[in-house]
């Protein structure tokens, strides 16, 4: 991992960290895990190769030169344009719909919906990367609001 991947990584880590309904893992493989300490409410619809997926809420990617970030949140507690407003409010993210191939090498982010639940997919790279600030209201306010359904 580059600087700012580690520099950007602790940023988005020291706001999980921070908010109350959810902790930070590392499992087995050493991948970071996002876990409500209460199984999600839709666990029930998760495979159960692992135990981890009763609570895992989201994951946060390190790689060489980029920063991802997954997580998931009720069906219709968020609406695509809010998540939008906050997750790439300078517009220079890429979209990408559900199913289609992303690029590897721009930054982008895509919403997926279905019945059960609905995700956020976030890929930063390069000067994206460099520039976002994990630490503003609106950002640490629409996580705190993803992960306070898990009380």
């Amino acid at each position: 991992m580059n600087k700012s991947v580690t520099k950007k990584m602790d940023e988005m880590l020291e706001v999980f960290n921070s908010l109350p309904n959810c902790k930070i893992e590392t499992n087995a493989d050493g991948k970071i895990l996002i876990a409500s300490h209460n199984p999600v409410p839709w666990s029930d619809s998760l495979e159960k190769t692992d135990a981890e997926s009763m609570h895992k809420i989201g994951s946060i990617a390190p790689h060489k030169a980029s920063l991802g970030l997954y997580i998931d949140f009720p069906h219709n507690l968020l609406d695509v344009d809010r998540v939008e407003e906050v997750i790439n409010p300078e517009g220079t993210l890429m979209y990408y719909e559900p199913g289609t191939k992303a690029s590897n090498v721009k930054s982008w982010w895509r919403f997926r919906s279905d019945e059960k639940f609905d995700s956020i997919h976030l890929v930063l790279r390069k000067i994206e990367l460099d520039m976002y600030d994990f630490k503003r209201e609106d950002w640490i306010g629409l996580m705190e609001e993803i992960t306070g359904v898990h009380q």
